[in-house]
């Protein structure tokens, strides 16, 4: 029976290195072919893991950033909220202003459907 382990490794150079322990007899250039093609198969994901890590990070920093950003911008808008004069009284004002423009415009509407109504009387009767 054959008993293979092998372990894919880098550096900070960036190079792939695998080191197997083969536990059957095979010659120097046999490994060095299983080494080359197992690294053939195993480089390419590890590149593209390694890329999506990188990309992944630089994301995450400029999220970072934004949070950071809005944060202060929340902050600022709190401070700016604390310094204003308190506006409910007039808010109340106008709320009760709008009720009695929505009263009078329905008045307004009744009024004017009734003035119609008379002109139509009034025009069938000449």
């Amino acid at each position: 029976t054959q008993s293979t382990e092998a372990v894919v490794s880098t550096q900070s150079t960036g190079h792939y290195y695998i080191t197997n322990n083969l536990s059957c007899n095979m010659s120097n250039s046999a490994e060095e072919e299983f080494s080359e093609g197992l690294l053939s198969v195993v480089k390419p994901a590890i590149e593209n893991v390694d890329t999506q890590v990188q990309t992944l990070r630089t994301t995450q920093a400029k999220l970072k950033d934004c949070i950071e950003n809005l944060s202060g911008d929340l902050a600022n808008i709190a401070d700016m909220q604390k310094d204003l004069p308190n506006l409910e009284h007039y808010v109340k004002k106008l709320m009760s202003i709008k009720r009695r423009v929505t009263t009078v415009n329905s008045v307004l509407t009744n009024v004017q459907d009734r003035v119609l109504m008379l002109q139509t009387r009034v025009s069938k009767e000449q």
